[in-house]
């Protein structure tokens, strides 16, 4: 058991969930009620939908992943799974950090870019979430995994809410998905309930948060 909950575990890394979410709400087949950004991101051209995808690879996997393995070479943390809620600080921070110059980079390309909103506002929720987990975690060993996964949810939420036909299945997945993540925490007793449930609270407020109100 203990096993399949450490394999679940890093195929749900929380270094992942931005870019489920980009999969998810770039090619699912949905109808919208209008051609506004955040509701046809589906129509997109293929090759706008793999730089999206590109540009979330670099700066929320391969860069925080390459920081993270230097930061386990010069022995600044102990393991990648960050166990210890002391080394947990530096890599939050880094990946903060990433996070916001993607949301900068994000705001400041021309307007004949025309990058959807909802997009950027991702990036934003991803940059508040990784803030906020910062300082929670000097106080708790929040889980960055239900923060992955209610970001995750939250984001895919949000671009449903305006869809012409909610994407029941979908949603139901990601429920799902989030409550075999969680379980699988609590199993290999890296966190409590309490903290995977503070977690999951956290992403999904983050995203909910900044996409209703991002202009």
């Amino acid at each position: 058991m203990k096993n399949l909950a450490s394999l679940i575990s890093w195929i749900f890394l929380p270094l992942f969930a931005p870019i489920y979410g980009l999969i998810l709400v770039l090619y699912l087949p949905v109808n919208s009620n209008s051609f506004v950004a955040s509701e046809s991101l589906y129509l997109l051209y293929p090759e706008v939908k793999m730089l999206f995808l590109l540009l979330f690879l670099v700066f929320t996997v391969f860069a925080p992943g390459l920081s993270l393995l230097i930061l386990r070479l010069n022995k600044t943390i102990t393991s990648l799974q960050l166990e210890s809620k002391e080394e947990r600080l530096t890599p939050i921070a880094i990946m903060t950090f990433y996070f916001c110059v993607l949301y900068l980079f994000l705001l400041f390309q021309a307007e004949s870019a025309l990058i959807p909103a909802i997009i950027k506002a991702m990036a934003l929720g991803g940059a508040l979430a990784s803030l906020l987990s910062y300082f929670i975690t000097k106080k708790i060993k929040i889980s960055l995994h239900a923060i992955a996964m209610g970001s995750l949810f939250g984001f895919v939420y949000m671009f449903a809410v305006p869809l012409s036909e909610s994407p029941i299945f979908t949603l139901s997945a990601l429920v799902l998905a989030s409550g075999i993540v969680l379980s699988a925490r609590l199993i290999l007793k890296a966190h409590t309930l309490k903290e995977v449930s503070w977690g999951y609270l956290l992403g999904f407020a983050s995203q909910v948060f900044c996409i209703y109100f991002y202009p």
